[in-house]
Formats: structure tokens, C-alpha cells, sequence
């Protein structure tokens, strides 16, 4: 009858554990720490704001969290499937985020320029649906070059440019093996929309479609980003890791 009566709690229990690790979310620490929260992870200038599942708010230095892997879990929908002794409650000093420059102007010419580098790397499949590499390279090649003449001078490395999944979108796919350069690829990109929407209007894409993988074909953040969303981050209007949080699409 005890085993009965054990039985039957532990059903409950397992059953209950199921129903909340279904639903809240997680935020990964670049160290590795996993840290259950009520709501979804919220940037606040230098900081990470987060509210644990007690409901007390906690805050880290941004440069602590590993942004991407936080995005990429709750993407999954897993819920805060974590045992109660991986919550940490520490609560840092926070600490600035860094400013990149905008860099050198890029201009739309009719020279001709093979990227060489873009053109030897072949692509790796990625789980987004839709936004991909496309077999056609985008509608104007006067677009594509100014696009990789200033990736090229950004020292953007291992990149692809297409069509985009519309005629006035245009496609870059980037290799990226961290959170540092994925930020950068991401800073990148878009400062060389922003510009270039600023010296060509009537020539340049109506979005940009980005795609960032890492070399084991793992799926690092894709994006649709428009002009306004664009010039944005150029400006300093909006931090990087708030950008990726608000915007990114797995």
C-alpha cells in the first residue's frame, strides 16, 4: 500500500516538474551557469535584467551573458527545464558597452570585383527555413559589390552573398564561432546597409537578409533587417546584444 501511495506521489510529482518545465526560460551565463527565469532575458544599457522564477530581479554585466546560446535555448521552447541548485543570484557591478566606429565609406560603382574569398567558401545548411543561400546572386552586381568591398575592408572573413527570398532583399551568409563575431558580423553587415541606404537610396535593397552559422553547420542567429533597423544600431541608438535579442529569428 506505501508502495502504492509512493508510486502515485511520484506520478504527480514528475507530472507537475513536466508542466513547469514547460513553460518559463533560461539564461546561459558565458561561464556555463544556467539560470531559470520568470520572463524572457532584458537588455538595459550595459546590463542583463533578469527576473527569476522567485520573481526577484537580478542584474548582470551583459559581457557576462552568453547571448546567443541564451536566444538559440529559448528559441527551442524547453521552458526552464533546470534543477533548483543551478540558480545563481549574484548581481555584478555592470559595466559599459563597448562603441564601434562606423568605419569607411563604401560607394556603388560599376568596377568589377570578385570576392575571392566569399566565392570559395561553400555554404553549410542551417535549420531556418526560408532565408538561405539562394543558387542566384542578387539582381544588381553595382549592390553586391559595394557590399563585399566593405565586409572586405571590415575584414569580414568567411561570408557568401545571394538574392535575397525576394527580389529586393538581398542575402549575406557569414561564419561565425562565437558570441564576438557574431556581434561583429552583425555590426558589420549593418553598417554597410546603413550606409550604403544612406549615400544610394533608390539603389540599395529594401532589407537585408542575414544568415550566421557556425563552421559545424549550427545555426547562429538569422535575421530580416530594414533600413530603420539598420541605421539604429549604426547610430548607437540601440546596443548590439539588445538588437540580436529584439530581432533575431532561428
Amino acid at each position: 500500500m506505501r508502495s502504492l501511495r509512493t508510486g502515485i506521489i511520484t506520478v504527480l510529482v514528475l507530472a507537475m516538474a513536466a508542466a513547469v518545465s514547460a513553460s518559463g526560460f533560461v539564461v546561459i551565463l558565458k561561464n556555463g551557469t544556467k539560470i531559470p527565469c520568470r520572463d524572457p532575458l532584458r537588455i538595459d544599457g550595459g546590463n542583463a535584467i533578469i527576473t527569476l522564477v522567485t520573481g526577484t530581479v537580478a542584474s548582470y554585466p551583459v559581457d557576462q551573458v552568453d547571448v546567443v546560446e541564451t536566444e538559440r535555448y529559448n528559441q527551442q521552447g524547453l521552458g526552464d527545464a533546470l534543477i533548483i541548485d543551478e540558480l545563481s543570484m549574484g548581481t555584478p557591478i555592470p559595466t559599459p558597452t563597448p562603441k564601434v566606429s562606423l568605419g569607411r565609406f563604401a560607394s556603388i560603382d560599376a568596377g568589377n570585383r570578385d570576392p575571392e574569398l566569399a566565392a570559395k567558401f561553400v555554404p553549410t545548411p542551417t535549420p531556418t527555413p526560408g532565408i538561405k543561400l539562394q543558387p542566384q546572386p542578387y539582381h544588381d552586381e553595382r549592390v553586391d559589390q559595394a557590399f563585399t568591398r566593405y565586409f572586405d575592408e571590415r575584414n569580414l572573413l568567411l561570408y557568401r552573398t545571394s538574392a535575397g527570398t525576394r527580389p529586393e532583399y538581398f542575402f549575406v551568409q557569414v561564419v561565425t564561432d562565437s558570441q564576438r563575431e557574431v556581434f561583429e558580423a552583425l555590426r558589420i553587415v549593418n553598417d554597410a546597409f546603413a550606409l550604403i541606404h544612406k549615400l544610394q537610396p533608390q539603389l540599395a535593397p529594401a532589407a537585408i537578409e542575414l544568415q550566421m552559422i557556425q563552421t559545424t553547420g549550427r545555426a547562429a542567429g538569422t535575421f530580416r533587417i530594414t533600413p530603420e533597423m539598420a541605421r539604429t544600431l549604426a547610430e548607437k541608438q540601440t546596443s548590439i546584444e539588445q538588437f540580436y535579442v529584439n530581432y533575431v529569428i532561428f
